[in-house]
């Protein structure tokens, strides 16, 4: 049997597939999603699995939640990400022959489909995209669906724009276009240059072009990515003089000159940001002369206020026009937001509080090659931290109260319920059936923060308490309560494999930190580690037992 006759075979059976699902899902009272129906060869769907460099060629159908259809035809089809294409549960990519202009999606050709494999609310990267457009930073717009390949359900997914340069995207230069004009040659013909191993952190690399456009000082789009890992899969990038894996995203195909103009530019604003007195050791230049301090400012309240685990540390972008437009790089787009609002997936050796900073705290170590130092270099600056708290209380306070006045959590909830109950079914996570729980801890963890900001930013410090620990393994945390009321100390018992238990300790004392201390002056407290009895030990197999039949407390 041919290619073409199969997947013909394919499509039919397709199509048959999702009218039963439309028709069944009418008979009942949940809401009903547009739906994307892709259809391959087993060998073709084998092939994306294992490699996600790899692309085919798909027959695709979307449909929306009314069931009339919104394209139709031969599309391009692929998986992606970094973490998130080890899960189970794929997140994908679709390339249209020609622009659409989908749902409330920019017009385009390339879409995402997110996963939101480690994410069972599917609604925490919905609340970074929403804050991070409220917090006038740029960020992609979204819509829900299902997703069918050869007729087999594969789950809820969040179809979005992917985050790229261009008039309907992040509209800046264009400098991948500038480099088409001025070389003869299609881009992607061109030698590589400083690719390694996997895994292997090169300085450099990019593609040697034999021309390069007049200006090349903009326009660029920057990945700060943190390991090495993802920062090898990329073509274009550098190595910062900090240890900063940097991803140039955008132009794609860079030359050695740009690279080399960009990643002065990007060192000498590291440079300024990590100076004691925020001014660039040589050209005496302060690093508000590099960067837009608003820009950044924004971006650090909306990953702090969402409690990112990965605030500063991976998928931190920032961008840069033309020197004759703008000479500073901008913070944004926002994406990536699957850990954030005390997400349980990423809480193993760890506890979420409201009453404490993540992102701030996040130094990074010079010559260890993960990123992180420029959020917290920016937040050791007086000047950037009262830009921060005149930013939020002024303007991104009340945005967050209307945000939560407008209670958009409860419409998704009511739209996404039932899919995302049969899609954590499917894929076997332990909050099967309880999507309605995992929502409502993501949102209430947001009106918490809400309100830590609103007191946080609005007292004065000598009106504050600190209780904090220091670690071995971890950097130091701090937690903030007023002062003269009578607080419980946070309890950071966390067990680990069965082996140790964690508890806090008065320094210098075997005294354990007890409930209901009070405390009226800041205090210093130890995380030590003992073995569990035996009762904490039983106490968790059955715990372990009882999630394993969807029982969870």
């Amino acid at each position: 049997m041919s290619k073409r006759v199969l997947i013909f075979v394919l499509t039919i059976l397709s199509f048959a597939c999702s009218g039963c699902h439309r028709k069944a899902k009418q008979q009942e009272v949940y809401p009903v999603l547009p739906s994307l129906q892709i259809t391959m060869t087993s060998l073709q769907y084998d092939s994306i699995l294992n490699d996600q460099e790899n692309k085919v060629s798909v027959f695709a159908l979307l449909l929306d939640a009314q069931g009339d259809t919104l394209f139709r035809g031969e599309s391009y089809f692929k998986t992606r990400g970094n973490d998130s294409f080890k899960e189970r549960k794929k997140p994908f990519t679709i390339k249209f022959p020609k622009k659409q202009k989908l749902f409330k999606l920019n017009r385009n050709k390339t879409f995402v489909l997110l996963a939101n494999a480690c994410d069972e609310s599917h609604i925490r990267n919905a609340i970074g995209l929403d804050m991070a457009r409220a917090f006038g930073l740029p960020a992609s717009n979204y819509t829900y669906l299902t997703l069918y390949i050869n007729g087999s359900y594969k789950g809820l997914y969040q179809m979005t724009n992917k985050v790229d340069v261009g008039k309907n995207a992040l509209d800046i230069t264009d400098l991948d276009k500038l480099n088409e004009w001025a070389n003869p040659n299609p881009l992607e013909t061109y030698e590589w240059y400083g690719h390694g191993r996997k895994k292997q952190v090169i300085q450099r690399k990019g593609v040697l072009l034999d021309n390069n456009p007049d200006d090349i000082t903009g326009g660029y789009l920057l990945d700060n990515v943190g390991p090495p890992g993802q920062y090898s899969k990329t073509l274009s990038g550098f190595v910062s003089e900090a240890e900063d894996n940097v991803r140039v995203l955008s132009p794609k195909y860079a030359s050695p000159q740009e690279l080399d103009y960009i990643s002065k530019r990007y060192n000498d604003m590291e440079a300024a940001v990590h100076a004691p007195d925020g001014n660039h050791p040589v050209t005496g230049q302060h690093y508000s002369e590099y960067l837009d301090v608003e820009s950044f400012a924004r971006y650090y309240l909306l990953n702090e206020l969402l409690e990112n685990a990965d605030g500063g540390w991976a998928s931190f972008m920032m961008y840069k026009e033309t020197d004759s437009i703008d000479p500073k790089f901008y913070a944004g787009p926002a994406w990536d937001y699957d850990r954030i609002l005390n997400n349980p997936r990423f809480l193993k050796n760890s506890i979420a509080f409201a009453n404490e900073f993540v992102v701030k705290r996040k130094k990074g170590v010079t010559g260890i090659a993960f990123s992180g130092g420029l959020l917290y270099h920016l937040c050791q600056h007086l000047d950037f931290q009262q830009a921060v708290r005149n930013i939020y209380l002024n303007e991104l306070s009340p945005i967050c109260h209307d945000y939560l006045e407008r209670s958009p959590f409860d419409s998704l909830v009511a739209l996404l319920s039932h899919e995302a109950d049969q899609d954590n079914m499917v894929y076997g996570t332990r909050h099967s059936g309880k999507y309605a729980t995992g929502a409502s801890r993501a949102t209430d963890f947001l009106r918490k923060r809400i309100a830590f900001f609103d007191w946080y930013y609005s007292t004065n410090e000598d009106e504050q308490v600190i209780v904090y620990y220091e670690s071995a393994n971890e950097r130091t945390r701090k937690f903030y309560y007023p002062l003269g009321e009578a607080i419980q100390a946070p309890q950071l018992e966390v067990l680990y494999n069965n082996t140790s238990i964690y508890e806090m300790f008065y320094p210098g004392t075997d005294s354990l930190v007890s409930d209901g201390t009070v405390f009226q002056t800041s205090q210093k407290l130890e995380l030590r580690k003992r073995e569990p009895t035996k009762r904490e030990v039983q106490l968790r197999r059955v715990k372990k037992k009882l999630r394993k039949i969807g029982l969870d407390f």
